[in-house]
């Protein structure tokens, strides 16, 4: 494979460049040297160039589109691919699938349209809470004549330049909005009558796998090393049926968007990233430049958390992609520029240092929901489980019920995971192996509401409720967190039996529910002091239980004695951390496996809430001396970067030193189970 396709040398940028046709004077000031100087100097080998924007314009001369009318016939593109080419650098050629407001003027009859008939558009809302009088309508790609139009793009871009990829944007539908003549069609065709979530789900899953097929093909026909993406929104499901590995056969890699300071927050990567990176591909973790979101002209985010969004993305072994936009005359912003170099020289200088490695999680999170349940809810519970083990160090995947169990020392339900019949012949198989089992809220049930784990001496009656309830922990358990009422603001069904399972915390009541003419104080009512009877957290050898959904809570309120008694349950299942149990829980350590050696990133950056809607990270944070442990002895650990090791204390910890990232290797740490 030639280095132009070679997708493992990927230091990426996607840049936008969705420009109105109002604009005149597009690349007026475009230089093709300058241009692919900066992007070779800024450290990056691959970039996404744009065909056509979501304003449905091409930057290219085209027989079959539109061209934008400000170029005034320059090949922006073809000027961009040359130059780039001679330099060495790949450049996956974007084009825009639903977004296409040239397409959606001229052929209003191919729109997606609402059971009620009306045209899809996009609405952005506005810091202040108005919807953008902006935003581009949806078409159905699904049209044959659509299709056809596509196809005929695409094969002159094959035929015009050399294409070492495509990336096929916004290859979706509006939530929903699946009730064009062609669209009900389809729904007839494949026995999807009804107006519910799930089969509206259904339907954008078997409509996204039956076009990415056949546009794949299509690609692969005129050049077979060519990377493909679709760009259609990471679904995650515990029915593998209905996620993202639906398209893994039809595209090359994935690409996760996520720009932190976007509606993204910094807790949408850690969930996606670590189910994508256990899939089998090649995968992006594509951030941005920008101080806010896509298209924010002039804003430019702290370099500190550029550093933390790609590094983050390489410890997890997946490679980088910056998202910018460029000025429609054509120039690039030097400043960004020099953010991504400074950042894209370190990424560059710690590749041998993730060469070759592979991640070894010790607890697999299962995901909370299938199509049809409250997705909202469901991603706070999987987030919340992703963030404590984080936030305690034990390193983990999210996994669906196409997943091999096998390898982790704990398994966790987290709140709502429903069990599929091959989740639950899994399962089964997993403890009767010895496996562990965490579980927590109404998880473990079947889609019929039918208790599915029956191996485990398990009885929960009732629903949950939104209400609160208060947990009192047993004092040999977590001493710290004894003796006290702590609210948990979710209320899962009660534990009625649970065999010779040890209860480490109690359900206590409140006084009251609080109702319009009875209630105290400003919130819930205080609990009732006294004896309780009702398990909040039972303990076995093999299984643990939390009768309230507490992994969704902690994602929305960070419940401190949630995370005290997870910690202390892990401890007790699976025992410590691989790495990492002394570190502060801002730390976040990633160990990898290279050969016989244990490879660890450790990252001390913290998000900061000092805007109102977004976080910051502008600074990198010391590791101030703090004590880093392992789960058995180690007699070395050695400071890839400086080549020193670190000094080992008479308890066996290592003392850390420096700010924002380290590398550590800790030679043979495998070899014993060699």
């Amino acid at each position: 494979m030639s280095a132009i396709y070679d997708l493992t040398r990927t230091r990426q940028v996607h840049l936008d460049f969705h420009t109105s046709g109002a604009i005149d004077g597009v690349a007026a000031d475009f230089d093709p040297e300058v241009f692919a100087e900066t992007i070779a100097d800024s450290g990056i080998n691959s970039i996404t160039l744009f065909a056509r924007c979501h304003h449905g314009l091409c930057y290219y001369p085209t027989k079959v589109g539109e061209m934008h009318p400000g170029l005034h016939g320059r090949d922006l593109l073809g000027e961009q691919i040359e130059a780039l080419h001679r330099r060495g650098i790949r450049c996956p050629i974007y084009t825009t699938m639903a977004w296409d407001e040239w397409t959606a003027d001229k052929h209003p009859e191919w729109s997606q349209l609402t059971a009620d008939g009306e045209i899809a558009k996009v609405r952005n809302q506005r810091e202040d809470g108005v919807i953008d009088p902006g935003g581009w309508r949806y078409v159905n790609w699904l049209e044959p004549d659509y299709l056809e139009y596509i196809e005929a793009h695409v094969a002159e871009l094959f035929s015009n330049y050399e294409v070492d990829g495509m990336f096929y944007d916004i290859l979706s539908y509006a939530p929903g909005c699946c009730w064009s003549d062609v669209s009900q069609r389809f729904r007839e065709k494949h026995g999807i009558r009804d107006r519910s979530h799930a089969s509206y789900v259904k339907f954008r899953v078997l409509a996204q796998n039956e076009i990415s097929a056949r546009l794949t093909a299509f690609a692969k026909d005129r050049a077979p090393e060519a990377s493909v993406f679709y760009n259609t929104g990471s679904f995650c499901y515990v029915d593998s049926r209905y996620s993202i590995r639906g398209r893994a056969a039809q595209q090359t890699h994935y690409e996760v968007e996520s720009l932190p300071s976007g509606h993204w927050g910094y807790y949408h990567f850690p969930k996606l990233s670590r189910q994508i990176s256990h899939l089998g591909k090649p995968w992006i973790g594509q951030t941005g430049r920008f101080q806010k979101s896509w298209g924010d002209f002039g804003g430019i985010k702290p370099a500190p958390a550029l550093e933390f969004e790609c590094f983050r993305a390489q410890a997890l072994g997946g490679l980088m992609g910056v998202g910018d936009q460029m000025h429609p005359t054509g120039q690039l912003d030097r400043g960004a520029y020099a953010l991504i170099k400074e950042v894209y020289a370190q990424v560059a200088k710690a590749e041998p240092f993730y060469q070759n490695s592979s991640a070894c999680p010790q607890v697999g999170i299962l995901l909370a929901g299938v199509p049809g349940m409250d997705e909202k809810m469901t991603a706070r519970s999987e987030s919340g489980a992703v963030m404590l083990c984080e936030e305690t160090h034990y390193d983990c995947a999210v996994i669906d019920d196409a997943s091999d169990l096998s390898g982790f020392a704990l398994v966790v339900l987290p709140d709502t995971t429903p069990i599929t019949e091959a989740l639950g012949k899994k399962l089964r198989e997993y403890y009767a192996g010895g496996g562990k089992l965490l579980l927590s809220g109404s998880a473990g049930y079947d889609e019929a509401g039918n208790w599915a784990l029956d191996f485990l001496p398990l009885k929960r009656l009732g629903q949950e409720r939104d209400q609160p309830i208060y947990w009192r922990v047993e004092e040999d358990f977590a001493p710290d967190w004894s003796g006290v009422d702590r609210v948990i603001y979710r209320q899962g069904p009660e534990i009625v039996e649970h065999g010779d399972a040890r209860v480490v915390a109690w359900r206590h009541e409140q006084y009251f529910e609080r109702t319009d003419v009875r209630f105290s104080s400003h919130f819930q009512s205080p609990p009732v002091i006294g004896e309780s009877t009702n398990p909040a957290v039972v303990l076995a050898d093999r299984w643990a239980c939390f009768a309230d959904p507490v992994f969704r809570d902690y994602r929305e309120s960070g419940v401190l004695v949630i995370s005290a008694v997870w910690k202390q349950l892990l401890q007790s299942l699976i025992g410590p951390p691989m790495v990492g149990d002394r570190l502060p829980s801002t730390v976040l350590s990633v160990p990898r496996r290279q050969e016989n050696d244990l490879h660890v990133t450790l990252l001390h950056y913290v998000p900061v809430r000092k805007a109102l809607k977004i976080d910051v990270i502008s600074e990198r944070m010391s590791f101030a001396d703090e004590a880093l442990t392992f789960d058995r002895d180690v007699s070395e650990v050695i400071n890839e970067e400086t080549g020193e090791s670190l000094s080992k204390s008479i308890d066996g910890s290592f003392t850390l030193s420096g700010r924002g990232r380290l590398l550590l290797c800790v030679p043979g740490y495998f070899a014993a189970q060699s």
